[in-house]
Formats: C-alpha cells, sequence, structure tokens
C-alpha cells in the first residue's frame, strides 16, 4: 500500500507540477467572475426564468442568466 502511495505521489510529481508550470494560463480561470462579467450569477438551482449555462466554481452551482 505505502508503495502504491509512492508511486501516485512521484506521478503527480512528474506529470502534473511541470504542465503547471509550463502553462500557467491553463486552470486559473475564475468561473465566478466571468459568470458576473456576463450579468449572471452563481446559484445551486436557477429560477424559470433563468437559463443555466455552465457551473461556477463548485460542480453543483451553476451559472444563471436572466432569459
Amino acid at each position: 500500500m505505502k508503495f502504491h502511495l509512492f508511486f501516485f505521489i512521484l506521478l503527480f510529481w512528474a506529470t502534473i507540477l511541470p504542465a503547471k508550470k509550463k502553462y500557467p494560463q491553463y486552470g486559473s480561470l475564475d468561473l465566478r467572475r466571468e459568470c458576473r462579467k456576463g450579468n449572471g450569477r452563481c446559484r445551486v438551482e436557477c429560477h424559470e426564468s433563468e437559463i443555466r449555462i455552465a457551473f461556477c466554481i463548485r460542480p453543483g452551482s451553476h451559472c444563471c442568466l436572466q432569459k
């Protein structure tokens, strides 16, 4: 079991961390701010008069826009 944990940490360190350093622009998008820019609000459930377009920060919250 310890070997598997060590292997997973090594794999994470060798693949994801260099990618974050090489491409910092990916994964740094603040979806909540982008939702507000589009005149929307982050909510768990959209009203009937709103359109759900995307996820905000958490997968359970949606960006709701007025129709």
